[in-house]
């Protein structure tokens, strides 16, 4: 239960943050830890002198809750909903608590306590949209961003969380029409571009590349977009280009392993050069030991090379890390008594 919990709090991170790609990533600029107990001292000291201030203890509580100790955070919004109990953005902070805590029917709850007080909270409704969505109540999670959308036209995170859910559900041309909905408004949208390349790459739709080329125009070193990109080329036999974006991710990245095992697999595969591949195949097996598919298409290579004995060698050690790997097992058969 407690990983479908951290899995649903990703998928939650995701969407919350998916209007603003690099807002996703400016919490690497993290203040030291002098600077922030000083902060944390400097707000204890204001409630200190001034106790009833529900706004300080709010301010704390959200202090807290960026720095994931949710139970301090949540004692605080409590003192400040105690304080004063008619302030919808208060309890739009519990409902955040509860839901980094995975406490998703509390979390619920508190959502529905801010449209008592408040019926065309946006926020809210957007909220509710997402926690539906994480708990696949499609349906639900449709109609919270219509509202959300009748209360504000312009905002692209509900047709972005419309467009997600219909993808969820299987429903692909309304994924594609909410998706491009929610670019119409705003043209930066990162995450749908993303969205987009995914759809039209299972699909082998060469309109895959303009959507990730998209996306790296918002953010030229985005991993992501770079790793999507080369496998909608690899996937659809497009060596060369396959080949260049593989490079260009791993210059950014030079560990990523999955770059340097799927650049083996384009020059084992698509290019037949076996050489090459097993660079790569074993750059990836040096980054992780365990990764006995690096390994097996070392032995792969040298097989095909008619380099038997290394073959072999290599086969034997993927049986050690995988005992029963039918592929490394077929591989000895092939190569018996050469």
């Amino acid at each position: 239960m407690k990983n479908t919990v951290l899995c649903l709090l990703v998928l939650f991170g995701m969407i919350t943050f998916s209007c603003d790609h690099k807002s996703s990533h400016q919490d690497s600029d993290e203040q030291s830890s002098d600077t922030m107990v000083s902060n944390l001292d400097q707000l204890t000291a204001r409630i200190m002198q001034d106790s009833a201030n529900a706004s300080l203890y709010h301010e704390r509580a959200m202090y807290y809750l960026v720095r994931q100790n949710e139970n301090m955070a949540l004692r605080d919004v409590n003192m400040a909903i105690q304080l004063d109990p008619g302030n919808s953005g208060y309890i739009l902070t519990l409902s955040d608590i509860f839901m980094s805590m995975g406490l998703l029917e509390n979390c619920m709850e508190s959502l529905n306590r801010v449209l008592v007080l408040d019926p065309e909270n946006s926020e809210s409704f957007l909220k509710l949209a997402e926690l539906n969505l994480i708990l696949r109540k499609y349906k639900e999670a449709i109609e919270n961003a219509n509202q959300a959308i009748a209360l504000d036209k312009r905002n692209p995170l509900p047709y972005f969380i419309k467009a997600y859910t219909f993808a969820e559900a299987g429903d692909t041309n309304n994924a594609i029409k909410n998706y491009l909905e929610a670019v119409n408004r705003d043209q930066n949208y990162y995450d749908a571009y993303i969205q987009l390349g995914l759809i039209y790459s299972v699909a082998n739709n060469a309109l895959a590349i303009d959507y990730f080329n998209n996306a790296l125009n918002i953010d030229a070193n985005s991993i992501e977009a770079l790793y999507a990109l080369a496998m909608f080329y690899q996937q659809t036999d497009d060596a060369d280009n396959a080949v260049a974006t593989y490079n260009k991710l791993l210059l950014i990245d030079p560990e990523n392993v999955y770059g340097h095992y799927n650049l083996g697999y384009v020059y084992l595969v698509l290019l037949g050069d076996f050489e090459q591949a097993i660079t790569y195949f074993v750059k990836a097996a040096e980054l992780n030991p365990q990764y006995y598919e690096a390994i097996y298409n070392q032995a792969y290579c040298y097989e095909l090379s008619g380099d038997y004995a290394k073959a072999r060698e290599l086969y034997n050690k993927v049986l050690e890390i995988e005992v029963n790997y039918d592929k490394a097992i077929e591989g000895l058969n092939r190569i018996y008594g050469k």
